[in-house]
């Protein structure tokens, strides 16, 4: 099927070649309207963005750290005596 630069189509005609439609605004970017007896019913628009996947959305972290500094990582960051750190299972 070719298509035409058109931004609306016949409910019937969309039914028919649902797949071809769907994969030119996919394509294209571009909205169609669908439309029964020249009234709009639906818009298909192509997703805004595709959702970034958790390494993209947390960073990678490369360049944070710098030579040395897992140090820093080594000791525990609470001193001895610290309210609540020593206790085991306790009730607060």
């Amino acid at each position: 099927m070719e298509f035409k630069e058109q931004t609306s189509v016949g409910i019937s005609d969309f039914k028919a070649h649902c797949t071809e439609h769907l994969r030119r605004v996919e394509r294209t970017g571009v909205p169609m309207q669908v439309t029964r007896h020249g009234k709009v019913v639906a818009v298909v628009t192509p997703p805004e963005k595709e959702s970034p996947t958790l390494a993209e959305w947390m960073g990678s972290g490369a360049g944070l750290s710098k030579p040395g500094s897992s140090a820093l990582f080594d000791e525990p960051t609470w001193e001895p005596g610290d309210r609540n750190m020593e206790r085991e299972d306790e009730d607060l």
